[in-house]
This record gives structure tokens, sequence and C-alpha cells, in this order.
């Protein structure tokens, strides 16, 4: 499945290392795309399982920044039982500070959107 993007996007390295953080001590300093890229980079680590290198990735990362006032992470959930898997990571947003909403295009095609205050 290929996945193409008309908006101005930012796409994060698969390799990216979590530093620990927390996102509402780091509004305050940084940025709301700098704070998205952090909470990028922990749940790439949190989720590293569902995104081997040499194979297709159940979770898909992309910062969606069109808008630079209120940027988005999208966190793209493609596999069977994709609810389940959105579900957790979901709530490993909202624990670090993310707000939430999801897209369901089929069972096994959900998408967690999380947004900075």
């Amino acid at each position: 499945m290929e996945v193409v993007l008309k908006v101005t996007s930012r796409f994060l390295h698969p390799f990216a290392m979590a530093q620990p953080s927390n996102p509402d001590i780091q509004s305050m300093t940084k940025e709301p795309i700098e704070v998205l890229d952090d909470l990028a980079d922990q749940v790439a680590d949190e989720f590293e399982a569902y995104r081997q290198p040499d194979e297709f990735k159940d979770v898909s990362l992309v910062i969606e920044n069109s808008d630079k006032e209120r940027p988005t992470l999208i966190v793209h959930v493609d596999r069977e039982d994709a609810e389940s898997l959105a579900d957790r990571i979901d709530e490993f947003l909202r624990e670090h500070g993310a707000r939430t909403e999801r897209e369901r295009h089929s069972a096994t095609d959900v998408r967690v959107l999380a947004t900075i205050d």
C-alpha cells in the first residue's frame, strides 16, 4: 500500500531514538512541531516491534505541518486487528500530553491523530 501526502510533511527517520521528555514541560520552551517530533521519537521507540526496517511497517509516523500553528502527528496503523494496537498507541499519546482523534478507514487501517496544545 502506497501513501501519498499532498501537504507539506516531514517524514521521521525510522531509527530515531526516543529521548526522555515531558511534553507538558517542553511545550513551554519548544515549538509544537519540536514537541511532536520528540513524541514521535517516543512512539517509534515504544512500538519499535511494529516498525521493522526490512518489513512492511504496521505503524508509520508522519508529522503533518502545513498548519504551522497546529501541526499534527499522524500514527498510521495498517494491520489485522488495527483497532487494538491503535488503542494502545492512543493511550500512550494521551499519557504523554497529546490530544488525540481517530480516523478509521477500514478494519485494518486506523490513524491516530495527535496534537499538542
